[in-house]
């Protein structure tokens, strides 16, 4: 299923255990208890597009996005980058002096 599609249509807005998460949580964040409006964010995605009770909680977007960087965080700390695609220092293709100034000057 895509992710994106699913949460932009009918049937995510609708979906039972979203309205119910969104009813229980009264219209506060369930970490600041704030009253900003409210996203669901997913706990896990094992059940997406079946979701059930638990598996989505309330958060304002500022707790929402603090969580997710937060998830991801974890999810990557341990994995060693891949190397970058970048020329190297030495690549002849790339100027590495002024090409308006004249070679005397230099």
């Amino acid at each position: 299923m895509n992710y994106v599609s699913y949460i932009s249509s009918k049937r995510w807005r609708t979906n039972a255990a979203r309205v119910r998460e969104l009813a229980v949580a009264q219209g506060k964040c369930r970490l600041c208890s704030g009253q900003q409006p409210l996203e669901v964010h997913h706990r896990d995605y094992h059940n997406l597009g079946d979701e059930r009770e638990g598996d989505l909680v309330a958060l304002c977007g500022e707790c929402h996005r603090e969580v997710t960087c937060f998830l991801r965080r974890r999810k990557y700390e341990t994995r060693k980058p891949l190397s970058a695609d970048v020329r190297s220092m030495r690549d002849t293709r790339m100027l590495l002096c002024d090409p308006t100034r004249e070679e005397d000057d230099q």
